[in-house]
Formats: structure tokens, C-alpha cells, sequence
């Protein structure tokens, strides 16, 4: 007992000695609210919510008030600091509103009826995200709706005739698996959640035998970067509330020649999948733990329009997939099973349609990978009539 009292005296202690280590610049954004705490007139939880939540767009050197800030929250028994909810097996993730998926629905159906029409094979991919299905990690007093929204737009494209595949029973049915296949300070999967993905996609495009020997997990080498990450929740809350935690990748140990092209970007890198697929540069030199995402090693960052070519590759299939994030570490492996992989982020695709690409790309298959919070947006706008 006598400790928890202590903790927030201490921080505070610590929390006034760093305002005199902080640049002057940053006295003046502070010095109004520390002198607030300083006369009793605020408490040291409202002083760090005021910091963290008003002052950080102009704040200076504000990763250690951020840190500070997770300390304290982490030192007094804290379930949610900032917005990020510390789940009961110490991973984080964030609450989530209970959300309408009638319009994803519509325009996902949409879509699927024009390639229909076209003859082009069409899936679904409901991509997983934390925390697990039954929602029994959350702590008391939380909410999220993400697997009850997912629900939703799966029960009502399922009901319209869409394709669906759903990944979050492998990859979140348990806590064991959620620990196995995501990252502890950061929303997305890791390596090993998105190779799942990878192969379940293949199979389920019929593709299973041809590409067996790129999607047995054995036959792909597992790089660890200790202590490399921090993770978009680990950003919002600091070190001192999520700590830094391993950053992993995977390379094939099979033979690859494949090549990408980011033309919006002027990219174009080419070799093996770890020339190719790989933007090496973001996990190299000493981690950035603020500033720089080791997860963006996967093509490089999210870009409108990525290409892939491969002459290795066991399928002769063309692949247009549309997708956000998650999908970065999936479109380099799906690369090394199809001779020609696209994929759009329509949150950056200007001046064009994902209707238009489908039209000048003519792929063999249309996938769709989206994870439970795309509901409405950009994300959804393929540029079908009526849109």
C-alpha cells in the first residue's frame, strides 16, 4: 500500500526536475500547468492529460513527458493511458465504437456483382485485429466493437452471396494466439500473422498445390531484431507504459527473382525478395522509437499503387488486391506465389479508380483485405457508378 501512494509523489518529483532539464521553449507551454499542480489546484494525473492531450502538436523534446506520463499511469494501476487500453495480458490496443457495416456492405457487394459481371474471381478477407474474439482480455470498463462490427459486415456479405474469408478465429480465437501472431505495442500483426494470411489467401484461391512449396513455413527464415519496436500504441503512451519489444521479419530460403514498382514514387527495386519486397534502410542503424516504424520494412510505407513481378513465382495468376496497412507485409509474400502482384491503398490513389486499375490491369482475381475498423471512407470508394 505504502508503495502505490508513493509512486505518483515520486513521479511528480521526477516530472518537476525534467521541466528544468526541458529546452526554455517548452517552459513556457508548461509552466502555467506545473504551477496549477504546484498550488493544489489540479491533481498530477490532470497535469500529464493536459500535456499529453493539449500541448503535444507544439511541445518540444515531448517524448519524455510522453514516457513520463506512461510511468506514472503504469506505476498507479492505470488500464488506459491516452486513448490505449493495456489489455489483461499486457498488450495493447484501443477502445473501439459500435459502428453501422450496412454501408462497407453495400459497396464491398457493389464491387463484387461488377466483377461478377466480368467474370473476375472475387474474395473478401476480414484481416484480425486485437484484442481477441471473446473480448475477455479487456479491462473493466472498456469497449470495443471491432469483432462485433467485423460480425456484422461478414453475416451481411455472406447473406448478399460475397466470398468471405474470415482470419480472426487462427489468428484471435485465443490469447495464445493473439500473443503468437501480433505485436504487443502495435495494432498490426507481425510476420508470423501476416504469413498465415498468406497462405490461407492461396489456399483458398485454389492455388494450394501449385504454391505448396512457398507456403510451408519452414521453408522461410525468421530475422529478430531485439528490442527494435515500438509500436503505434507504444508511441501514444511512451516507454514508460508499453516498454520496447522485438521486431521481427521473414526471407524465403527458396530461390527468388522478383522486382517492384512504386512509379508514384519513382521506386523501383528489383533481385531477390529481400531486394525487392524489402525496404532494408528501415530496420537499419539504432532503433527511432518515435519517429520511424521498423513494420514499414515491408515494401517501404503505404503507397496508392505497388507492382510486383516475379520470375520465380509457381503461379502464372495476376493478382489485384486492394487493401490498408495490414496488407504490407502480405502483398511481398503474395508476391512470391504469383507472377504479377497489384495492390492499391485507396486512402492515396488520386486521379484514378480502383475500378479503372481493375480495368487496365485485368487480373485474374480481385481480393479485398480489410481489418474491422474500415467501415466507412476513402477505403471503401472504388469509383463504381453512383460513387
Amino acid at each position: 500500500m505504502k508503495r502505490k501512494n508513493l509512486a505518483p509523489r515520486l513521479t511528480a518529483v521526477v516530472f518537476l526536475l525534467l521541466l528544468g532539464f526541458l529546452s526554455a521553449d517548452n517552459l513556457g507551454i508548461l509552466m502555467n500547468t506545473a504551477g496549477r499542480y504546484l498550488h493544489r489546484e489540479i491533481s498530477f494525473a490532470d497535469v500529464m492529460h493536459q500535456i499529453t492531450e493539449g500541448y503535444q502538436q507544439n511541445l518540444k523534446q515531448k517524448e519524455p513527458l510522453i514516457s513520463l506520463n506512461g510511468a506514472y499511469m503504469r506505476l498507479t494501476g492505470a488500464s488506459v493511458s491516452n486513448g490505449i487500453v493495456l489489455m489483461k495480458n499486457g498488450m495493447l490496443t484501443e477502445e473501439s465504437a459500435q459502428a453501422d457495416p450496412g454501408y462497407a456492405a453495400g459497396q464491398i457487394t457493389e464491387l463484387y456483382q461488377y466483377l461478377q459481371e466480368r467474370d473476375t474471381p472475387f474474395l473478401f478477407v476480414e484481416a484480425p485485429r486485437k484484442p481477441d474474439l471473446s473480448g475477455s482480455l479487456m479491462p473493466e470498463g472498456t469497449e470495443n466493437y471491432c469483432n462485433a462490427n467485423a460480425d456484422g459486415l461478414l453475416a451481411l456479405l455472406e447473406a448478399n452471396g460475397v466470398p468471405t474469408l474470415d482470419l480472426r478465429g487462427e489468428l484471435t480465437g485465443t490469447a495464445e494466439a493473439l500473443e503468437q501472431y501480433f505485436y504487443r505495442t502495435d495494432h498490426h500483426w507481425n510476420a508470423e500473422g501476416a504469413f498465415v494470411a498468406f497462405r490461407r489467401i492461396v489456399e483458398r484461391l485454389g492455388e494450394g498445390a501449385v504454391c505448396s512449396n512457398v507456403t510451408e513455413r519452414e521453408n522461410w527464415e525468421k530475422h529478430t531484431l531485439p528490442n527494435y519496436f515500438l509500436g503505434s500504441h507504444g508511441r501514444r503512451v511512451g516507454i514508460g507504459f508499453a516498454g520496447v519489444e522485438d521486431f521481427l521479419y521473414l526471407t524465403p530460403k527458396f530461390d527468388t527473382q522478383m522486382s517492384c514498382t512504386i512509379a508514384d514514387s519513382e521506386i523501383y527495386r528489383e533481385g531477390s525478395f529481400a531486394e525487392a519486397a524489402l525496404a532494408m534502410e528501415r530496420i537499419t542503424g539504432k532503433p527511432d522509437y518515435y519517429n520511424s516504424s521498423p513494420y514499414d520494412v515491408h515494401t517501404g510505407e503505404n503507397y496508392a499503387h505497388v507492382q510486383f513481378r516475379s520470375e520465380t513465382a509457381p503461379s502464372e495468376k495476376k493478382v489485384l488486391m486492394i487493401k490498408d496497412s495490414f496488407g504490407l507485409p502480405v502483398e511481398g509474400f503474395l508476391a512470391t506465389a504469383f507472377r504479377e502482384v497489384e495492390t492499391l491503398d485507396l486512402r492515396y490513389l488520386k486521379d484514378t479508380t480502383a475500378v479503372e486499375m481493375i480495368e487496365n490491369f485485368r487480373p485474374d482475381v480481385v481480393i479485398v483485405m480489410y481489418n474491422p475498423f474500415v467501415m466507412e471512407g476513402e477505403c471503401l470508394q472504388f469509383g463504381l457508378d453512383g460513387e
